[in-house]
């Protein structure tokens, strides 16, 4: 419950900044409040929203904030499925340290904080999470979640006013992941640079796995995998296609010394390198294992990767 009602001191910013991730922030308190469960649909739109901005490490953009709050709520989403038991602490801490952004922005701009209430929005933010916490602790006493919940509600308005005059005069602008004219999610066929029509598409993002869920067809994937410690006799790095059924398809081994070794289906075992017989681990598992790096890739890198491996060394220009 904690990160609902984190969530839900974010609306009147996404209510300043007329984001497109209202709508799917409302909805997930909603599903939230009536079964206890988010639907799909709704993780699609946010993860698909945090994708297309991609990581953004300047925090003097709009785009920043509205992309965190997406990943907020996911990590709640998390949370609440049970799938990570450190999510909670995380969530918690991470909703003051997006509102602590905004802080250190206004800390640039003395002329801003004047029309300010004294106290920081990090602290507003800690503040409202104690209060929550003694919400939470009386759920024995009929209705005090609610009446939580319809406090903040009714906050919604001024809050969003706060934070309209705040973002005038940042000169932010309502945009989408493409820019002041995108009209996401109601993307145009022919719009320029379209954020959703990569060349490259993601197949292990979380948006993915759900649309094969609900019936989307698997399509080949390529994964980097890098190894933190390895031996000086062992490969450091595979890029690996995937096929459909989540078996290795094809393999490419580089060493320290720049040597790369393939194996494919027609030849399995090549100089000690061995194409994997057992399915591929699942993408939780190969993101949260602490001894080596795992990313997706492209088919473009994969292929040029593969050509390089025929050759039996990575280019020397492409060496680190």
């Amino acid at each position: 419950m904690n990160g609902i009602l984190c969530l839900i001191r974010f609306l009147p910013l996404l209510d300043a900044l007329q984001s497109p991730l209202r709508h799917s922030i409302d909805n997930f308190v909603r599903d939230y409040m009536n079964s206890g469960e988010i639907a799909d649909g709704v993780l699609i739109e946010l993860d698909d929203f945090r994708e297309a901005i991609g990581p953004m490490l300047e925090y003097d953009n709009s785009l920043f904030f509205e992309s965190s709050v997406a990943s907020i709520a996911l990590s709640v989403a998390e949370t609440y499925s049970g799938n990570s038991r450190s999510a909670h602490g995380k969530t918690l801490e991470w909703a003051v340290g997006l509102w602590s952004a905004l802080d250190r922005l206004l800390a640039d701009r003395p002329e801003l904080v004047t029309s300010l209430k004294a106290i920081s929005f990090a602290e507003r933010e800690r503040n409202a999470q104690r209060e929550d916490g003694f919400a939470i602790a009386s759920k024995g006493e009929n209705g005090v979640i609610l009446r939580r919940i319809e406090q903040l509600s009714l906050t919604r308005i001024s809050g969003a006013a706060e934070l309209s005059r705040i973002s005038t005069l940042l000169g932010w602008r309502p945009s989408g992941p493409c820019g002041s004219q995108c009209a996401w999610p109601s993307c145009k066929p022919h719009a320029v640079n379209c954020v959703r029509r990569p060349p490259f598409q993601p197949q292990q993002t979380l948006a993915a796995r759900l649309r094969r869920k609900h019936g989307a067809e698997p399509k080949p994937w390529y994964l980097i995998t890098l190894d933190y410690s390895p031996r000086d006799e062992l490969p450091f790095e595979f890029v690996a296609e995937i096929g459909p059924a989540g078996y290795e398809l094809r393999k490419v081994a580089q060493y320290i010394d720049g040597r790369l070794v393939c194996v494919d289906q027609n030849n399995r075992v090549r100089c000690g390198v061995i194409l994997s017989p057992d399915p591929v681990p699942s993408w939780e598992e190969l993101s949260n294992n602490p001894d080596m790096q795992a990313e997706e890739t492209s088919e473009e890198f994969f292929e040029k990767r593969w050509e390089e491996g025929l050759e039996g060394f990575i280019r020397t220009s492409e060496m680190p």
